[in-house]
């Protein structure tokens, strides 16, 4: 199997241009210097990047990286309410990385990009020492959700239970035999798309967030953003991993508030909006999940079985290590 640097940029250039077919609404052909699109209504960009030496597990193939990749920053759109439409996939590769290596990757972030009914449209080829792959992604809002907004006493709720990705890893990284579902929780990551855009259309949402950086994590940027606090009376843990966390002996609080890479949207809801927000996730095959509630304290408490424990802040962060 031949190597990237035998091959040279513009042959890659024209397997990339093979492998994502080209929308007829984008003005601009493929290869040209810049891609060009008409659009209306409201646009919501993310940028998202994957670095393999820091981002990516022991045992993820190519394919899974190309996938993920593009599923974080879906999953920045989704929190905002927004339908992805177009990506921009720029890789940074070294040049010893193998063609069917290559391959791989494309056809994971292309299936991804259909998963979510996006497109590929263009981007950028480099060579680094290690693979690199940033995505951007354009999508279109009808309504759209910010972080601000929470008050005190709205609803806490999420789009899915927690703690596979911390037992998932925990698998990987000690070699103990895990349930499928956990590894394929941090091999292929979904996000909750549908979830975000009946979110946002149902008018009872306060605040959303995802929670790629942990659960923990984002309930601390919700609370820093809208000066609140949460408390948490149900733990959202999901059983494959409360499971694991028994037969391995591992903590269930940290499971489910320190995994991350989850990609469920964390969100409030106003008061006397529930059942609304419950209808509307109900009608695109989605549960409503409460957890807790805002309050005027500063802080993130869980109760669990009649003891009250503090959420200490340990989410995920570049160049700073606080797990």
């Amino acid at each position: 199997m031949p190597k990237l640097w035998e091959l040279g940029e513009r042959h890659l250039l024209q397997l990339i241009m093979k492998k994502f077919s080209w929308p007829q609404d984008v003005v601009l052909p493929p290869g040209d210097d810049a891609s060009g699109l008409w659009f209306n209504g409201l646009l919501i960009t993310s940028v998202d990047m994957l670095v393999w030496s820091t981002d990516v597990p022991p045992g993820m193939n190519h394919y899974q990286a190309g996938w993920k990749a593009v599923v974080s920053a879906i999953s920045d759109v989704a929190s905002k309410g927004g339908q992805s439409r177009y990506i921009l996939l720029s890789l940074a590769l070294n040049p010893h990385t193998e063609l069917e290596q290559f391959e791989q990757l494309l056809e994971g972030a292309e299936k991804a990009s259909h998963e979510y009914g996006a497109k590929v449209i263009g981007g950028d080829l480099n060579e680094a020492d290690t693979t690199c792959i940033s995505v951007t992604v354009l999508g279109c809002a009808k309504n759209v959700m910010s972080r601000a907004g929470v008050k005190p006493g709205d609803t806490l709720a999420v789009t899915g239970l927690f703690g596979k990705t911390f037992a998932g890893l925990h698998a990987v990284m000690n070699n103990v035999k895990a349930d499928p579902g956990l590894l394929e929780a941090i091999y292929l990551p979904r996000a909750r798309m549908r979830e975000g855009i009946a979110l946002a259309s149902s008018g009872g949402v306060s605040a959303c967030i995802d929670s790629s950086d942990g659960l923990g994590e984002s309930l601390y940027l919700l609370a820093e953003t809208n000066n609140v606090g949460f408390v948490v009376d149900r733990l959202p843990i999901d059983p494959l991993a409360e499971k694991y966390c028994v037969d391995n002996w591992l903590n269930r609080v940290d499971a489910v508030f320190y995994g991350g890479e989850e990609y469920e949207l964390v969100y409030t809801v106003k008061k006397g909006w529930e059942n609304i927000v419950e209808n509307a996730l109900s009608r695109v095959g989605a549960s409503f999940i409460r957890i807790g509630r805002a309050t005027a304290m500063q802080g993130v408490q869980l109760l669990d079985q009649g003891r009250v424990v503090e959420i200490s802040r340990k989410g995920w962060q570049h160049f700073q290590r606080r797990r």
